[in-house]
Parts: structure tokens; C-alpha cells; sequence
């Protein structure tokens, strides 16, 4: 057939041949890939479905199996809450090697965090990236988040619930970028839909397994609340015979169970008839009753084992009806309230009292208008004021508002009385406090003690009326403050003589006793150990002396100081070569003999005293490692400080170290004076004292003196 065509026209025809078994072969291709792409899809779909369908709870295996089919490295579920203000992402699956960030980022996440996601998914579209790298600007916050996690490509679609967005199903393509084509999103769109199912019946598996807990909870609550409430509880039946009652009920009534169950209400003693015949009509009523429990003995209602006493009760009747309205029992709520009524009879007592100690009494009220913002002052209970001199002082200088109340307090006092106490008071969350505080009225002093409460309210709880039993107790306080003087002075006496008294004994007998031996002991080596003991107890006993009558000095403001210049170098150094003789063989004191000096005006004597202190101390509580003295310049300031590696201090001893007669550790001798001389001759040099430690860790004590100016 091709005998008759020419060169150009065969030519033409193999072109065309070629063309055609070239399309018919990429046919084939197409097929076996689409036929490739079904199997694998129809097996994906029935593995996945037997997983959600059949055991429900997969949700993870399932996306691991979709995780498989579209060869991604993470697959993951997002569900919105009901007002779209949220997504969690409530499940995530990764490859081998990918880092889950769920936790992290990705757990209800806001709408302002990812805006441009939530419109696109919202609307119920498809997000396809090939690239994150070159999102839209308007997507620049999911951009950060996803390379957060590394990923390259995504696809993700939209999940439904009765045809409404409820979340969506992703994938992700992380380090590597992935061009997806519609078989990907078709497949995936019909694994999404399998998967919309597993999540509805996980919705409704848990908002089953939510309302069996909440009734579950309503019954454990109800019983709870039934056996554990203050106030009595009693179930009747239709007929008015007791089926239950609280553990409260039964201590109201004095009686038990067994004793009680199955009384009839109608036919108690005590109630009102006219209460009675209201419930029988299915009508509730609450009443007072004075619930005498001699008429329930006499008239054998039950046993109970409470004598001849009355209770004051408040009862609350309540008829239960079903939903045509007949009654099927009644509740009894019971509110002891003997203890309040005895409480206002008890007021009306106290009443009548406080009038006769106002009027007999250096006393007085005020009364305070929250509303008017009015202050009075009311001596109308008062008899013959102006024969009370106090009173009368304070009548003729009175004060009309808060404002002038406040000025005339003692700055010490303003805070604890107005801000802690008062300014609750006005704001309602608290209706009574006490305070005992100074006034200063026109130049002259008073102590007063007031009980201040709140006795009409607004509306909104805060107080409208505020009223206050004041006393003058100036003469009382000051007669108080001279006695604690006396008794303080007195015990402070006591206990430095009966420690100076062991104190001094100790060094005294020691010195005695091994001077009475030395002379009996014939080695050389042994006398010379007894004679280095009486030498430390002569060095304890002068150091003892020296404490007594510096802090006598202290006392009668007599201890002189002598101020010249000085080198703080000069100082530490001499201190440092006298205190190297005393320490201990596993101790060592350490001083930098290089530092520079530095000159200040000061008394060098006392400066080397205090510094003395310091080391005995620390040679003390140091049995091992070092204690270490050191000086430097503090801007205007010399800092000197004594490190030492001892037990170190509590953090409460700390702030009390440096009182008189303190000593932290009572086996150890000395007369705590030391630190407190210490304190007083630092501050009378214009510096300031201070310890830093932790307990078993050492400590540090330093002082601060003023610099000559030109130390640089």
C-alpha cells in the first residue's frame, strides 16, 4: 500500500505511526498508575476503616496508615471549637526522625496566632503549598510556624461534620518539597471524609462517657450534700412518714436513726397546725419554733437524749410534687439557730453594759456616715464630761470627716489603721476589726483602743454606717510602758549577771586549777601545755573584762573615741599578726598583704577592736578550712569583711545577732556582748554593720566606714 507514496509522504507516515505508539503507550502508563493508585487507595481505605469503624479509638493507627499511602512525614488532625476561636490539634503522627512539636505549638492554638489559616479552612477551602518558603505575606504567621517544624510542602483539607467545617486533615512534606497533584487531593479528601466519622463517634464516645460522669458526679454530689450539710435534712413520704435523714438532723434532735425513721410529720408535738395544714394543702412554708424537748418526752414522738432544753429552730417546708402536680413527699431543711439567738441575747446584754461603761468609763462612740462622709463624735452616753478633763479636751477639738481623723494619727499608726483595717473595712471585706493606735490632737498625745464595726450596709455589701467604742487608754499605756522598761531592764540585769557570773568562773577556774599543777608536773612538755591553757584563759578573762567595760561605757554613753587618720592596711595587718597566734591547726587565716592602703579618719583602735571580734568569733564556729579578712573601696565607702568556713548562721539569727546577750550557740563561751559592742562602734563611726550566711556554709560579717575623699 505504500508503494505509490512519496519519500516526504512515507516519511510523514512513520512520523505519525511513531506519535501513535508513543500516545497509546503513555496511555498504558497513565492506567497501570491509576490502576496502581486504586489498589493501593481501596486497600488504604479498608485498613483505615477497619480501624476507625471496628475499634474506634485508632485514630493515631489510622493516620499512619495514611501517613504510608501518601508517603509524607507527618500526618495530624485539627478540631475548631464551636466559636471558631480555637484549633487543637488533637492528633499527630510522624516518620521515623521527625520531631513532634504538637505539644509545644500546636495545642489550642488562637485565631489571631494563625488568621489566614482559620479564613482559608473556614471557608471550606483547600490549602495546597509546594513550597512554604514562598507563602503569601498575609500567611506570614503560619509561615514562622511551619518552618518552626521544618516543613518544605503541605496539603491540607477540610473536615466536615454535617456539612459544616469542623477541623481538617493534614499532610506534611518536611526537608523536601512535594508537588501535589488532584489524585492527591482526591485521595486524601476521601480519606478525610473516613476520618470526619472516627471523629464524630469520638465526640459522642466522650460526650457519653462526659455525661455518665456528670451523672455519676450529680449522684455522688447529692449524697454528699445530703450527708455533709450543717443544716438538718428530713425526706417524707406522701403520707408524712420519715424516709431519711442527715447526720446534721440527728445532733439536732439528740437521737438516731433506728430511733427516728418512720415518725409521722403530722403528728409531731411542735410544729404549728397552721404549718401542718398548709403542706397537707401542697403549699410550702417556712416558721420559727421554740422546739421544747420536754413535750417530745411527754408525748413519747422518739427517743431522744437531750433533757429539758429548748432549741430554736428555723424550718423550711418543701412539698415534692411530680408533673401532674400531686404530691409525692415533703423535705424538712432544719437551721439550729439557738446558738445566733442566744448571741442576741447575749448583744442586748452587752448593750445594756456598754451603756454603763461609756457612762462610767473614760470611753466614747463615734460614728461614721460612709454615705455623708460625716464623722461624729457622740458623748451623749457620757455623764458629766466636762468633769473628765481627757474627754472634755477631746470634745473641745473635735474632728468632722476621715481627712482630719487621719491627719491627727501617728505616722507609725496611719498605715496599720487606715490601709490595712479602715480601708477594708469601707470596702466591705471585713465588718469589724480592733485597733489600738496614737492620736495627736492640738499638740497633745493620746493612746486610744477602739473596737470600730460595721452596723447598716448598701446594697452592694459595703458598709453605709460605721460605728466605734473607743477608750482613752493614754494614762494606761504610758503606766504599760514604763512597767515593760522596768521589767526589761530588770531581766536584761538577770541574765548578763548570771552569765557574766559563768563566763568570768570558767577562764578563773582554769587558770586556778592548772596553776595549782603546773608545779607538781615535772615534764617539761606537759608544764608548758598547762602554762599555754592558763595563758588562753588569762587572754578569755582580759577579753571578758575588756566587753564588760566597754558595754558598761556603751550603757553610761561614756566610751570615748579618738579620731585621727588612718591606714586600713596599717590596721588589718597588725590584726592579722595577732590573731595568726590563735588559730586552730586545721584552720588558716588568709590576708592579702598587697592590697593598697586606704585612708580614713577614724579611731584605728576600735576599727581593729571590731575587727577582732570578727575573727574570735569566726575562730569559733571554724574547725576547718580557712577564715579569710579583706578590705576594698565601695565608691564613698570602705568595705571590711571577715569570711569565714564554719557552720555558718540560720537565716532568722541573722537579723538578731548583733542585740545584746545574743549568743546563737550557748556551749560556746563568750558573753554576747561582742557583736553588739561591734554594732555600736561602727555606727557611732558614721558606718554600717551586717552578716551574710547560710546555714553550714559559712559566714561573712562586715562593716562599712566613710572614705577620706581623694581615696581613688
Amino acid at each position: 500500500m505504500y508503494e505509490n507514496y512519496s519519500k516526504e509522504e512515507l516519511l510523514n507516515e512513520i512520523k505519525q505511526l511513531k506519535e501513535k505508539k508513543t500516545s497509546e503507550y503513555q496511555d498504558n502508563i497513565y492506567k497501570n498508575r491509576m490502576l496502581a493508585n486504586m489498589m493501593a487507595l481501596r486497600e488504604t481505605l479498608s485498613n483505615v476503616l477497619s480501624l476507625l469503624l471496628n475499634k474506634g479509638e485508632n485514630i493515631d493507627q489510622a493516620l499512619l496508615l495514611i501517613l504510608k499511602f501518601f508517603d509524607v512525614n507527618r500526618a495530624y488532625i485539627g478540631i475548631f471549637d464551636k466559636d471558631f476561636k480555637y484549633v487543637d490539634f488533637t492528633h499527630e503522627v510522624t516518620s521515623e526522625g521527625i520531631i513532634s512539636m504538637r505539644e509545644d505549638l500546636l495545642r489550642q492554638l488562637p485565631e489571631k496566632d494563625v488568621p489566614w489559616w482559620f479564613k482559608k479552612i473556614k471557608a471550606c477551602e483547600d490549602i495546597c503549598i509546594y513550597d512554604v518558603s514562598q507563602m503569601p505575606e498575609e500567611a506570614s504567621n503560619e509561615q514562622h510556624l511551619l518552618q518552626l517544624q521544618e516543613v518544605a510542602s503541605l496539603l491540607v483539607l477540610p473536615v466536615l461534620r454535617e456539612g459544616e467545617v469542623c477541623g481538617f486533615l493534614g499532610l506534611d512534606s518536611v526537608h523536601q518539597k512535594r508537588q501535589w497533584n488532584a489524585l492527591d487531593v482526591e485521595n486524601l479528601r476521601m480519606l478525610a471524609d473516613v476520618v470526619s466519622i472516627a471523629i464524630e463517634r469520638e465526640r459522642a464516645q466522650t460526650l457519653m462517657e462526659h455525661s455518665a460522669k456528670l451523672r455519676l458526679k450529680s449522684e455522688a454530689k447529692f449524697r454528699i450534700i445530703f450527708e455533709k450539710l450543717p443544716w438538718g435534712v428530713e425526706l417524707y413520704d406522701a403520707d408524712g412518714n420519715m424516709l431519711d435523714l442527715n447526720d446534721a438532723d440527728l445532733e439536732i434532735f439528740g437521737t438516731t436513726r433506728e430511733q427516728i425513721i418512720g415518725i409521722n410529720a403530722f403528728k409531731s408535738p411542735n410544729i404549728p397546725k397552721w404549718a401542718l395544714q398548709k403542706l397537707k394543702k401542697g403549699e410550702d412554708v417556712t416558721f420559727r419554733i421554740n422546739y421544747d424537748f420536754q413535750t417530745i418526752r411527754n408525748a413519747e414522738y422518739y427517743k431522744t437524749h437531750i433533757q429539758n432544753e429548748v432549741k430554736h429552730l428555723q424550718v423550711t417546708a418543701v412539698t415534692l410534687k411530680d408533673n401532674k402536680n400531686e404530691i409525692f413527699g415533703y423535705l424538712y431543711i432544719i437551721f439550729d439557730d439557738t446558738e445566733n439567738y442566744r448571741k442576741n441575747e447575749q448583744t442586748q446584754y452587752n448593750l445594756a453594759k456598754l451603756k454603763a461603761a461609756v457612762n462610767t468609763g473614760n470611753s466614747f462612740i463615734w460614728e461614721y456616715d460612709a454615705n455623708t462622709k460625716n464623722l461624729t463624735v457622740d458623748f451623749s452616753l457620757n455623764d458629766n464630761v466636762e468633769n473628765n478633763e481627757d474627754l472634755a479636751f477631746i470634745q473641745q477639738h473635735p474632728v468632722i470627716n476621715l481627712q482630719e481623723f487621719f491627719q491627727t494619727l501617728d505616722p507609725e499608726d496611719a498605715d496599720k489603721v487606715f490601709s490595712r483595717q479602715f480601708k477594708r473595712l469601707l470596702n466591705g471585706e471585713i465588718d469589724n476589726f480592733e485597733a489600738t493606735y496614737r492620736r495627736m490632737v492640738d499638740g497633745k498625745l493620746f493612746w486610744f483602743s477602739s473596737n470600730i464595726r460595721t452596723y447598716k450596709f448598701n446594697e452592694d455589701g459595703t458598709p453605709s454606717k460605721i460605728i466605734s467604742y473607743t477608750s482613752n487608754i493614754t494614762h494606761q499605756r504610758e503606766k504599760e510602758n514604763e512597767l515593760i522598761r522596768i521589767k526589761e531592764a530588770d531581766k536584761l540585769k538577770s541574765a548578763f549577771l548570771a552569765n557574766m557570773s559563768h563566763e568570768i568562773r570558767t577562764p578563773l577556774n582554769a587558770i586556778v586549777g592548772f596553776s595549782d599543777i603546773i608545779a607538781e608536773s615535772e615534764s617539761m612538755e606537759e608544764r608548758q601545755e598547762f602554762l599555754d591553757i592558763i595563758h588562753k584563759n588569762n587572754d578569755l578573762l582580759l577579753h571578758l573584762i575588756d566587753d564588760i567595760l566597754d558595754f558598761s561605757k556603751i550603757e553610761a554613753d561614756t566610751l570615748e573615741y579618738h579620731f585621727d587618720i588612718a591606714n586600713i592596711k596599717d590596721i588589718c595587718g597588725e590584726v592579722f599578726l595577732a590573731s595568726s597566734l590563735k588559730m586552730k591547726p586545721e584552720v588558716k587565716l588568709i590576708f592579702n598583704k598587697e592590697l593598697p592602703s586606704i585612708w580614713l579618719k577614724t579611731d584605728a583602735q576600735r576599727v581593729m577592736q571590731v575587727i577582732s571580734n570578727f575573727i574570735n568569733n569566726a575562730i569559733k564556729f571554724t574547725n576547718e578550712g580557712s577564715i579569710t579578712l579583706r578590705y576594698q573601696q565601695e565608691g564613698d565607702y570602705l568595705r571590711v569583711s571577715v569570711q569565714d568556713t564554719g557552720i555558718g548562721i540560720k537565716e532568722e539569727d541573722c537579723a538578731r545577732i548583733f542585740d545584746r546577750f545574743i549568743k546563737i550557740n550557748e556551749f560556746k563561751q563568750g558573753t554576747g556582748l561582742g557583736l553588739s559592742i561591734s554594732k555600736t562602734i561602727i555606727e557611732n563611726l558614721g558606718g554600717t554593720i551586717g552578716v551574710d550566711s547560710v546555714k553550714g556554709s559559712g559566714s561573712t560579717f562586715w562593716f562599712t566606714l566613710p572614705l577620706l575623699p581623694g581615696n581613688e
